[in-house]
């Protein structure tokens, strides 16, 4: 009788060699920097070539002791492929929970110590007896099987089925990889419904393995297709498909293997056929996206229309690293869509802003110009003309005339300060207060009035705008306290102010101080408390007027600004100006 036999099942037994050697180059050739391991299918690939050898070999002999020695390696192969299929599913759709020892150990021990009894065929439990029986001209092996064989099958019918349900619960929430979720599903059926067909009867010969083996094909396809291996982001958070970036990821091939939803949005194509989609054509349809690519910059802005208005996105390019090693080259590239609507709208408004300001200035310029020239120098000429005048006249009315041209000349000067108030830029710099205010009551008719400063303080500040608000504070001081008052200059925790013992503003008239041309005093302008306010605005200083506690007017100087950047101590600064 002949030891072996020739059959046309063998073909498809041995058809796997020539597609896993293929497929574990790849998945080889990927392990630089993968988002997936490829430990799994790999181990899937070997085993799967393997289980169908074994059962080559076992179809190829007809002695049925040779046939039930290489049973064992149905048994094992069978049991490394669900596991491997399972582990798989797990890193797939980012369960990584089971992959704990703890778990993983927990979920494989009854799987592993059934296939334990099955190599052993321990008390028969997996093969009661066993003859051989010529079908269509092939001898098989015709086994009555024991409760472990169905058992074990049962077992890893659960492995089976809970990588289907992984696959398929991530293919609901992460619809773009639906191709490639529904490319392992169909898959898995294959052999499965294989399987079935054995263990009904309705086929002489397992073909399980086979139905793997015909599996290898799609998974070849995913691997050249869908580049599972390679950039992948199987494990993508649900944060990168709800935020509001637009979100593409091109292979080292140039080929798109990862898009959110925004980015298929704002692209206009769907996404399940934006995967897989060339570089090219992206940049054919959108060339922002090749500017993006060709610019230093790595960015260009794509403009699109919604709802009737215009949008602005930024298109952003940048390669993804090497891998751990630093010695691989880059794995790919990404893309990056996001909205700077508002942050173009609002360099708008303020370069609107800036030429409103630019054009105020101007006019403020032109104001400043009358004032100090067109209307001083007929003034100057008026004042030498009353000069000649008292050399050949002598009345009470000169005097008047004196006092209306000096009127005059306080009124221009206050008004062109408060003018150029408006253009000022500050130029912020450590002041001491003490040596600001000295210098500012040197600069006023301050008669017989005294300044008392009981601070050392030094405040960040413009050192000429604050001498300025200084002196308008001293001056309306001196104007309604009297020749005599008292002045002092202080500080607080939150800034300084300057009080008087004068007889104090009532309270009805304090929010009205600051208006230009308010004054309750005959000689005064209107414009000093005004000036003031604007140069408090400038340095982001708020302004109060209160009571103080002599019951005179009080002006308290406070930093808007929740830090205390505005004072600073005076040991910090020694060499304040």
């Amino acid at each position: 009788m002949e030891m072996l036999q020739f059959s046309w099942l063998l073909l498809p037994l041995v058809f796997p060699l020539l597609v896993a050697v293929p497929t574990i180059l790849v998945i080889v050739r990927n392990f630089e920097n993968p988002r997936l391991s490829p430990i799994p299918p790999l181990v899937l690939i070997v085993a799967v070539s393997l289980w169908c050898l074994s059962d080559a070999a076992r179809l190829a002999v007809t002695d049925i002791d040779a046939k039930l020695a290489l049973y064992p390696g149905y048994y094992l192969m069978g049991t490394v492929v669900v596991v491997s299929l399972f582990v798989f599913a797990a890193d797939y759709t980012e369960r990584s929970a089971w992959f704990r020892p703890s778990r993983l150990g927990l979920v494989t021990a009854p799987l592993l110590v059934s296939t334990g009894l099955e190599v052993t065929n321990f008390r028969s439990w997996t093969i009661q007896s066993a003859t051989t029986v010529t079908r269509n001209g092939t001898v098989v092996a015709d086994v009555t099987w024991g409760p472990m064989f169905y058992l074990h099958h049962g077992l890893a019918y659960c492995f089976v089925a809970g990588a289907a349900f992984m696959f398929l619960t991530y293919e609901t929430t992460n619809r773009h990889y639906r191709g490639q979720v529904w490319s392992i599903v169909g898959a898995l059926t294959i052999p499965w419904f294989l399987n079935v067909a054995y263990l009904t009867d309705l086929t002489a010969f397992n073909y399980t393995s086979i139905g793997f083996a015909a599996a290898l094909p799609i998974g070849v396809l995913m691997v050249f297709r869908y580049r599972i291996l390679r950039l992948i982001p199987v494990a993508r958070s649900s944060v990168v498909e709800e935020m509001d970036t637009g979100y593409l990821v091109l292979d080292r091939g140039d080929v798109v293997v990862d898009v959110n939803d925004r980015a298929a949005e704002l692209l206009g194509i769907d996404p399940e056929r934006l995967l897989g989609c060339d570089r090219g054509v992206l940049e054919s349809t959108f060339p922002q996206i090749e500017t993006a690519f060709e610019g230093d910059d790595g960015f260009n802005t794509l403009t699109r229309v919604e709802d009737g208005e215009e949008r602005y996105y930024n298109v952003e390019t940048s390669a993804l690293g090497p891998g751990d090693d630093g010695t691989a080259p880059d794995t790919g590239s990404v893309v990056l869509f996001q909205d700077v609507t508002a942050q173009i709208e609002a360099r708008r408004q303020l370069r609107d802003q800036k030429e409103r300001l630019e054009e105020q200035n101007e006019r403020l310029e032109e104001f400043a110009s009358i004032l100090s020239h067109d209307l001083r120098n007929p003034l100057s000429v008026a004042d030498g003309r009353l000069e000649l005048a008292r050399d050949e006249y002598d009345s009470v009315h000169m005097a008047k005339i004196a006092e209306a041209h000096e009127r005059m000349d306080e009124l221009i000067s206050d008004a062109l300060a408060l003018a150029r108030q408006g253009q000022a830029v500050l130029n912020r710099e450590p002041v001491s207060l003490e040596r600001v205010c000295r210098s500012a009551w040197e600069n006023v008719d301050t008669r017989s009035a005294t300044v008392e400063i009981t601070t050392a303080r030094t405040v960040s500040a413009d050192d000429s705008q604050l001498t300025q608000l200084f002196e308008n504070l001293f001056r309306n001081a001196v104007e309604h306290g009297g020749p005599d008052v008292t002045v002092t200059v202080g500080d607080f925790e939150d800034g300084f102010f300057v009080a008087d013992d004068g007889p104090g503003i009532p309270a009805d008239q304090r929010d009205d101080i600051f208006e230009k041309g308010f004054t309750t005093s005959e000689s005064g302008t209107g414009f000093g408390l005004s000036i003031v306010q604007s140069i408090a605005e400038a340095h982001d200083w708020e302004i109060t007027v209160t009571e103080a506690e002599t019951g005179g007017a009080c002006f308290e100087f406070a930093d808007r600004s929740d830090t205390d950047d505005a004072s600073v101590d005076v040991e910090s600064v020694a060499n304040a100006t």
